[in-house]
């Protein structure tokens, strides 16, 4: 008997899932988006409704995750896997901030206001994004789990609002 499987391209990300090390994962990501035209997104697999996510480590075993035990992903060829992003912050103000995590650690890169006009402050983003948002960081773009953050600084903000 074959196993039925459906077709599914694969996206590498560095997964911080506390207490472990960051580890490299493969996502699958299905050819057609629910809610969007096209690919779906590592974005869109991190909020959709679903509790659990399937996955593969890169020893090939699979493994199923709590995305809300996930606190943050560095995507592997976002442009790729991430391509809506890409499309929706083309324009976009964006400010430069720092994600404080609970244990001192912290990520540090810009967020786009993707959001509607008038509600384009960093406060408006972080308050309408979620549960997980991006953010450009030097290393990469990541997917930032918004229930692990303790504190956002602006770093940059050209209007002087929060």
């Amino acid at each position: 008997m074959t196993t039925y499987q459906v077709p599914k391209d694969q996206a590498k990300v560095l997964l911080d899932l506390p207490p472990d090390e960051a580890r490299e994962v493969v996502l699958f990501l299905s050819s057609d988006a629910e809610h969007h035209r096209g690919q779906e997104t590592v974005s869109d697999l991190f909020r959709n409704s679903s509790p659990f996510l399937p996955l593969k480590r890169v020893d090939g075993q699979a493994l199923l995750v709590r995305k809300k035990a996930v606190r943050s992903l560095r995507i592997a060829e976002p442009e790729r896997v991430e391509w809506t992003y890409f499309e929706l912050r083309e324009g976009a103000p964006r400010r430069r901030v720092r994600f404080c995590f609970a244990e001192g650690s912290d990520l540090e890169g810009f967020i786009y206001a993707t959001t509607p006009e008038g509600h384009q402050r960093v406060s408006d983003v972080i308050n309408l994004t979620g549960p997980f948002i991006h953010l450009e960081a030097d290393d990469g773009v990541y997917l930032v789990n918004l229930g692990y953050v303790n504190s956002i600084r602006i770093v940059e903000e050209p209007h002087g609002g929060a």
